[in-house]
């Protein structure tokens, strides 16, 4: 076939993100929700359909020790200083300083300069110059779900790649032009195509609502956070 073989659905939510996709070159279409692997401890993969959106700076003990990329199961060639997902999450009551969380519901701030680095807010643990923005923020979460997708899916094939595909993002409906425009930005930062589409959720829920399918929910329900694990 011609064109994208897969449509692409994101959920870049203030708690969890999510990525469902249906193959466009199947007989009968059917949605699927993507396993994404991330760290729930610094040395346990756990394959989740959820990606809690949540930001975590490594210490320096951490970084000397080396660090394990969930994608490859790996060394990075070079150290990222940070872990997004469920290990982020977890170490959010023990070193709340160094963790970012609801980039969203700042993205949607509009008293704030949302493209100034502010992230983590109030923290003295992250030297000015490594925070982030809620724009940034965002876009290592979308990021890293593209990254899920070409290591699962694509596999180094062109044709399957993130960037390949069609791809469409959901927003609240209660963004403003301006968080939507901000939404695009962390998208295009994190690799995304240009033809990317935003879809506000009401709509979204709608067209699920028409689609009567609802095997992407019985999976959600059935996989559920904390998934198959894997010791690397």
């Amino acid at each position: 076939m011609s064109g994208p073989r897969y449509a692409i659905g994101i959920d870049l939510g203030t708690t969890n993100c999510t990525l469902a996709y249906v193959d466009l070159a199947a007989s009968k279409r059917r949605v699927a929700v993507l396993p994404v692997p991330q760290l729930d401890t610094p040395r346990t993969v756990v394959d989740d359909p959820l990606l809690p959106s949540y930001f975590c700076y490594a210490t320096e003990a951490e970084i000397a020790q080396g660090e394990l990329d969930p994608l490859t199961g790996e060394a990075p060639a070079e150290p990222r200083g940070y872990v997004v997902g469920a290990l982020a999450r977890a170490r959010a009551a023990e070193m709340p300083g160094r963790v970012i969380h609801s980039a969203k519901s700042w993205l949607a701030h509009a008293g704030i300069d949302r493209e100034a680095a502010l992230l983590p807010f109030g923290s003295d643990e992250i030297p000015a110059e490594l925070k982030l923005s809620p724009v940034e923020a965002s876009s290592a979460y979308l990021g890293y779900l593209r990254a899920a997708w070409d290591a699962i899916v694509a596999r180094g094939d062109p044709t399957l790649a993130f960037a390949a595909q069609r791809i469409v993002v959901t927003v609240p409906a209660s963004f403003d032009e301006g968080a939507q425009q901000l939404t695009r930005r962390a998208a295009e930062l994190a690799g995304y195509p240009r033809s990317l589409r935003l879809l506000e959720e009401p709509q979204a829920a709608f067209y699920a609502w028409l689609h009567g399918d609802d095997d992407a929910g019985r999976r959600r329900r059935d996989g559920g956070p904390g998934g198959r694990r894997r010791q690397r």
